[in-house]
């Protein structure tokens, strides 16, 4: 009831804004009522505004608005925007001095990107090649941070979750180098230091996930097993046929779809 009076008010007090701000102009019935006016640049139907966001309801409704209409208002979820058309600028395609910055900002973020990967492959060689990662990194002028004893669910800094590529830590030796890893928009090489048995509370605490995780792998196995033997036993007693020509076609066209 509380939320039904609060939009029955916010729906009336829109209403009201409407009609002042038509009687009066949108600046002096914003601020009669207290309400901040914001007027944007010229924006495109996908395009985030301060207070709304991207919505696609505001969108509508002002793009299918008549440039220079009094103003008029539209319900969104966050609440009543009152809107007035100021201006239309028809759709062209931008000159090079509209698009050389955003141009520029791509053509570096998608060069330190290869740069990063780039210098991560040559600190994992480098670091594979003298068995020190510590050495490498430090030629390379990259960082060397350690972290505290880490489960497969955690989470390491500059990193993130150890749940990702980071996972492959788990199948590493002590004294082992990774390949390149991804890490929280870092390039990461790994080098496991040391393996620590999980302790018998870690394990009574895990144990239910565990249970769980190898009955789903064994309910897996056992249904792949299922099925197959099943098949075998229905194309025995002619209950499914194939046709083997087709088979040999369609292995024939995969073949050479493989070759090209």
């Amino acid at each position: 009831m509380k939320q039904q009076k609060v939009a029955q008010v916010a729906d009336t007090q829109g209403r009201d804004l409407v009609a002042a701000a038509r009687a009066n102009g949108l600046e002096k019935a914003a601020a009669a009522k207290g309400v901040q006016v914001v007027t944007t640049d010229f924006f495109s139907r996908t395009d985030a505004l301060p207070g709304i966001g991207n919505a696609p309801q505001f969108a509508e409704a002002v793009f299918g608005a008549a440039e220079k209409a009094p103003p008029d208002e539209v319900q969104l979820a966050q609440g009543t925007v009152v809107y007035e058309l100021v201006g239309v600028k028809p759709p062209a395609t931008p000159g090079f001095d509209e698009i050389r910055s955003r141009v520029e900002n791509e053509f570096k973020n998608e060069r330190a990107q290869t740069l990063l990967a780039q210098k991560t492959q040559e600190l994992s060689d480098r670091a594979k090649a003298a068995h020190d990662l510590k050495k490498a990194a430090k030629e390379a002028g990259a960082t060397v941070k350690t972290s505290d004893f880490v489960a497969r669910d955690g989470q390491v800094p500059d990193i993130g979750s150890m749940g990702g590529s980071a996972s492959v830590a788990f199948t590493m030796k002590p004294g082992e180098i990774s390949s390149p890893v991804e890490g929280a928009g870092n390039g990461v090489v790994l080098s496991v230091v040391d393996l620590q048995e999980p302790t018998t509370d870690t394990f009574t605490a895990k144990q239910d996930e565990i249970r769980d995780s190898l009955r789903a792998s064994k309910q897996d196995e056992l249904f792949t097993v299922f099925v197959s033997n099943l098949r075998d036993q229905m194309q025995k007693s002619g209950k499914i046929k194939i046709n083997q020509d087709e088979m040999k076609k369609l292995s024939g066209s995969q073949a050479r779809d493989e070759g090209e």
